[in-house]
């Protein structure tokens, strides 16, 4: 064999043996090998609180729907799962695949806070809350993780999978409350858990206790609240939700409303605190509808829905005096 020949075929090798590893690779981690490469879109949010002193960063995240297969589905749901990972996957990039990248920009955001606006998992299987907290566990800066539907019930699990199993396995990363409170120098961030539901007669008294201290509230919810004299959230959502309203109202007109009980009267009156011309809250975080809309809910307190994270978006939330 000639010197040429033998340089040809120790190159040869090397390439082969290149793209051999690379391909075994690739079976191991699939597409989450591009995972930190995935386009990131900011919605940026400017919330004033007049006097404040020092700039105060928050990232909002929401929405993402990890789904992992298990034994815990029932076996006639398994196709609309496998469905339902195409839907929520960006770029044949998987929620489950994101989800380690997402931690990653996280930790390199420069937040002092983090908000989770529900739906990380898509179903709260034991599966899907374990591949949730993995990364979540790595997470360096402090957060408030409300839930909402998908966290917390589904069909799609087999039934002995009960409310108390599901919200038992979500304990393992946060308690499971009905609503948060975290008070900065200058304003309190209330969180309203599994807003898919009526607000709690307990939960109420927990946000009254937050009015009372005297500073501005910012409120997170994973349901959007309708805007007084303006229909264009509605219709953002009708057009999106087959005719649907899905966001918190006070009349039948919407996909949540308040009824008859002391729940319904519980959110009736957050709805009226938030309505108020003199309203203790100057801001909404929100997600839900797998949209961006912005605007204001009453001349006072105003409203940002976000994106869903698995199309690649999160809130940058700036909170000053001017």
């Amino acid at each position: 064999m000639s010197k040429f020949q033998t340089k040809y075929l120790i190159n040869f090798i090397k390439l082969f043996s290149f793209l051999t590893i690379f391909s075994l690779s690739f079976a191991v981690t699939g597409c989450s090998l591009f995972k930190n490469s995935l386009p990131i879109y900011e919605e940026e949010v400017h919330i004033t609180i007049p006097g404040m002193a020092d700039e105060v960063k928050l990232i909002y995240l929401s929405d993402l729907h990890l789904i992992t297969i298990n034994d815990e589905i029932r076996d006639e749901e398994i196709d609309n799962i496998n469905g339902r990972i195409g839907w929520s996957s960006y770029e044949g990039v998987s929620a489950k695949e994101q989800w380690s990248g997402w931690v990653d920009t996280l930790n390199k955001s420069g937040a002092d806070y983090l908000l989770f606006g529900a739906d990380m998992v898509d179903f709260p299987s034991q599966s899907n809350i374990a591949a949730l907290k993995s990364e979540m566990d790595k997470l360096t800066i402090p957060y408030m993780y409300i839930r909402a539907d998908h966290d917390l019930t589904s069909t799609y699990l087999k039934p002995e999978l009960t409310y108390d199993i599901t919200a038992g396995y979500q304990e393992s990363i946060c308690p499971v409350e009905d609503v948060y409170v975290k008070e900065f120098d200058d304003f309190i961030v209330v969180g309203w858990n599994n807003s898919t539901s009526l607000l709690s007669v307990s939960g109420m008294e927990r946000i009254d206790e937050a009015v009372q201290i005297g500073k501005p509230l910012i409120l997170l919810t994973h349901v959007p609240i309708a805007p007084i004299d303006d229909d264009s959230l509605a219709e953002l959502s009708r057009s999106i939700y087959q005719d649907r309203a899905l966001i918190w109202g006070n009349y039948q007109g919407y996909g949540y409303f308040p009824n008859g009980t002391a729940e319904g009267d519980a959110t009736a009156k957050l709805l009226d605190l938030l309505y108020a011309d003199d309203s203790p809250f100057v801001e909404v975080l929100c997600g839900h509808l797998h949209a961006s809309w912005d605007g204001y809910i009453s001349p006072g307190v105003h409203e940002h829905v976000f994106d869903a994270a698995f199309n690649r978006h999160y809130g940058i939330i700036t909170v000053s005096g001017d």
